[in-house]
């Protein structure tokens, strides 16, 4: 999960551990298009204070291409992710597909997509929030959502619930918890 993290893990983002984050097997929200502040690079740093930029290409169908570059002296890491943006409510969402990690496709990437929760605050920061794997996989068990975990302790998360379902529980205090801190927090390049 670490690398996603590092890459956008937006996504964004997404992996040098061999757990992959929780996935749904439905897009997050009726897919929109996305805000026209959105486009353009941001920068930011992850939870480990690594920065990064990203940059937003949005097209006319809607879908996002997001690359995302390390910065830093030791800068290696370039990625990008297929996005497309959604709103529950008050709340936006990214749903994030990583396609290539320094230019060579992504293979191995379990199926749906990488539900992302994106948070501007009045300072025009925007935080991005990937779901907690424990806190998925005990609402699996507690029969709070549908889904399910493979085996074994590093087993990945997939919500499994219909789209209808996955909105109404994500739209809820308790399915807003699974989003517990951000993973970046952005800042736009102006």
């Amino acid at each position: 999960m670490t690398k996603f993290r590092a890459m956008s893990a937006l996504a964004a983002t997404l992996f040098l551990a061999a757990c992959y984050p929780p996935t749904t097997s439905h897009p997050v929200g009726a897919v929109g298009k996305p805000d026209p502040g959105l486009t353009g690079t941001w920068r930011g740093t992850n939870e480990d204070g690594k920065p990064s930029y990203f940059h937003f290409l949005t097209a006319s169908d809607g879908t996002i291409t997001v690359v995302i570059a390390e910065s830093g002296p030791k800068a290696e890491d370039w990625n990008v992710a297929a996005v497309t943006a959604s709103r529950l409510g008050a709340n936006r969402f990214f749903n994030a597909r990583l396609v290539s990690s320094n230019g060579k496709p992504e293979n191995g990437a379990p199926a749906g997509t990488v539900p992302i929760l994106a948070k501007t605050d009045a300072k025009g920061q925007m935080s991005l929030f990937m779901m907690d794997e424990a806190a998925v996989k005990a609402a699996i068990a507690g029969g709070k959502i549908k889904g399910t975990v493979e085996k074994g302790a590093m087993g990945d998360a997939a919500i499994t619930a219909d789209a209808a379902t996955l909105d109404k529980f994500l739209s809820t205090p308790a399915g807003l918890a699974l989003f517990v801190k951000p993973f970046f927090v952005l800042k736009k390049v102006e």
